[in-house]
């Protein structure tokens, strides 16, 4: 099979027999910030300057610049990584499917595991420029969670995001049924939902590794 690079979403949707979802309960569980706990005064200065600097430069950056002075401090400043998982950047996945092996390497991810991935559960994947962009991103993400999903084989479900320039959307795989949320601004006080919704996958993470 291709790389992830290569797939576009209606390919995924046809090889692998993927639903898209207008509504998807889990996706609305993680979306839904009633009772969660408001950022601090200091995230919230933190996620100020990032937000200023991407105001500035969203429109120039390329995707490692996007990389590099955006998103990789916001992770960093939600700290992905703990004693039974960590985040992961750059790393290949690679599985077996009807003798054939669908791979390729993944911007970002969080899995089980300390010193290596073990089962991966979240994806933050094809940083795209706002402009210009290549591919299907989409398409490149979800390939990457049904990988994800039939590597570790144990009926979970799994969790993504993919970002072009100021724009966040999150994504839900579980079993063939997948759903996508509406764009997230990060130039707008949206971030600070982008942050919550990040922190809130750390929980996600959590009860999944604990769960049977």
């Amino acid at each position: 099979m291709k790389s992830f690079s290569k797939w576009t979403i209606a390919e995924v949707e046809e090889q692998f027999n993927l639903r898209q979802c207008k509504q998807h309960e889990l996706l609305s569980q993680w979306l839904n910030l009633d009772g969660t706990a408001p950022v601090t005064p200091e995230v919230e200065h933190l996620l100020a300057a990032f937000r200023a600097n991407l105001i500035d430069h969203v429109w120039d950056w390329n995707e490692w610049e996007l990389k590099g002075k955006f998103i990789f401090p916001l992770l960093a400043a939600v700290n992905f990584d703990e004693e039974q998982y960590q985040s992961f950047i750059e790393r290949e996945i690679s599985v077996e499917i009807e003798e054939d092996v669908l791979s390729g390497k993944v911007d970002f991810f969080v899995a089980y595991g300390r010193r290596y991935p073990k089962r991966p559960y979240f994806f933050i994947h094809e940083f795209k420029r706002e402009h210009e962009a290549s591919g299907d991103p989409l398409g490149q993400l979800l390939v990457t969670m049904v990988a994800a999903q039939k590597l570790n084989n144990d009926g979970k479900p799994i969790y993504g995001c993919y970002v072009m320039g100021r724009l966040w959307f999150f994504v839900i795989l579980e079993g063939q049924d997948y759903a996508t949320s509406l764009a997230y601004d990060a130039t707008k006080d949206d971030i600070n939902e982008i942050f919550i919704m990040l922190k809130k996958a750390k929980g996600i993470i959590e009860e999944l590794i604990v769960l049977p």
